[in-house]
């Protein structure tokens, strides 16, 4: 059954050195671009976070289109908090690439600088990360990329979607690519056994299409090539490993997921178990356990093919902090193990903040702010502030213990865009994990 690679950079092959033949020097042919994995892993960069100002803070970066072909310019926008025109004027954006430039900076709100990508037209097929500079060093890497791709290449081939069976799956193709392109585009598995069938167009940018595990296909990893015409574009490798199960008798495990991740002790804290090939038998079968606190053990619930429920009842002894699973099989064989799935948080916790309804220049509106056990003591010590002199909070009250509610204004004055909220308790910074960053619509 097919199994998902793990996310990294697609590498483009190097060219290879010339071949001598027996009377001159023959140009060996350019290597066809290939990738062993699906999607990019944000490179490692040493980041001089001590060039930052006093005050300022760079969250995140996001971007007006995630595909764009060379000859292309769109817009993107660094979030952050304390932003000034002086602190606009110290920072450039660029990155590794050529034929990528960044330009037009400028402070929208003290929350939000908006600038330009200029994708050239010698710009590479690549996935682009973005970073942050001062003084020509990053303080400021983008975890997400933007995507370039050139007129009739491929970036990427990935799946989207895994049938329960194990036997196949839906992937999808980045290209760049007209319609008369398109009719000429095929996609060819490395071995026979491998059908590809079910080709939906979603022009210029994606194709999708269905791959399915033919009989008599063996165990070992295989790939599929990506032609236009005769020519072979792109070629990905190990896309498909066939395994045996290790789950009964036709089960793979792919992952877990929390339905929620952060938990009080006491709690109820219930997973779900991603895999293809499930059967009812399975769920008496599997024994999950919590390594770092005994917690007994998980029972399982059957729900498809492609997913198992189970729970654990976190003890109100259990510690503060992150907490790991182990499942094993009926032969006491460790079949699946992650790290970090799910954590348990203090009382007047703070998940994050949102506006609703969407608030504008000149209008009010009200500012939810969601956490859990908070006690009317906390919502007291409990401030919340912006860089923009424009907005104004008032009136923060309980809804329950685990939402507050508060007035928000905005001024005619304030500039539509992100503004960033400064929360905090007894003079303590509050970094909510789900974020604290309203817009102003305009």
């Amino acid at each position: 059954m097919p199994v998902k690679a793990t996310p990294a950079p697609p590498a483009a092959a190097a060219t290879p050195a010339k071949a001598k033949a027996a009377k001159k020097i023959l140009p060996a042919k350019p290597e066809v671009p290939s990738s062993d994995s699906a999607a990019p892993a944000a490179p490692k960069v040493e980041l001089h976070k001590e060039l930052i100002p006093k005050d300022i803070s760079i969250a995140r970066c996001y971007y007006a289109q995630e595909v764009a072909p060379p000859g292309t310019t769109f817009g993107f926008d660094i979030d952050g908090s304390g932003f000034t025109s002086e602190f606009e004027q110290m920072i450039s954006v660029k990155v590794d690439e050529p034929g990528v430039r960044f330009k037009d900076l400028r402070l929208v709100t003290p929350n939000q600088i908006h600038g330009d990508i200029e994708v050239g037209s010698t710009a590479a097929t690549k996935f682009v990360f973005p970073k942050v500079l001062i003084k020509g060093l990053p303080v400021f890497s983008a975890p997400e990329p933007f995507a370039v791709i050139r007129p009739g290449e491929v970036l990427a081939i990935f799946f989207v979607e895994m049938q329960d069976n194990g036997r196949g799956g839906r992937f999808r193709v980045l290209t760049n690519l007209t319609t008369g392109q398109a009719a000429l585009f095929k996609i060819e598995p490395s071995t026979p056994g491998l059908l590809v069938s079910n080709m939906d167009l979603h022009l210029p940018y994606a194709i999708d299409a269905d791959l399915r595990i033919g009989p008599g296909v063996q165990g070992g990893e295989y790939g599929l090539s990506a032609r236009l015409g005769d020519k072979e574009v792109f070629r990905r490798n190990g896309m498909i490993r066939i395994v045996k199960p290790n789950v009964g008798s036709s089960g793979l495990i792919h992952g877990i997921t929390a339905e929620e991740p952060y938990h009080r002790p006491g709690d109820a804290v219930q997973l779900y178990l991603q895999g293809t090939g499930l059967s009812p038998n399975d769920a008496a079968t599997l024994l999950a356990t919590v390594k770092e606190f005994d917690m007994g053990r998980g029972s399982f619930t059957y729900i498809s093919p492609s997913q198992m429920r189970f729970d654990f009842n976190a003890s109100t002894a259990a510690p503060l902090g992150d907490y790991s699973i182990t499942i094993k099989n009926a032969k006491g064989e460790t079949v699946f193990d992650k790290n970090d799935v799910f954590h348990l948080i203090a009382a007047n916790w703070i998940a994050g903040a949102q506006v609703t309804p969407p608030v504008h220049p000149g209008q009010k509106s009200t500012l939810k702010v969601m956490g859990r056990d908070l006690s009317a003591g906390y919502v007291q010590q409990l401030r919340i502030e912006t860089d923009a002199p424009g907005i104004a909070i008032s009136s923060l009250r309980p809804v329950n213990v685990s939402t507050l509610e508060a007035d928000i204004a905005v001024s005619s004055t304030v500039a539509p865009g992100d503004y960033w909220l400064h929360l905090s308790a007894g003079g303590k910074k509050i970094n909510p994990p789900y974020g604290s960053i309203i817009k102003v619509e305009p």
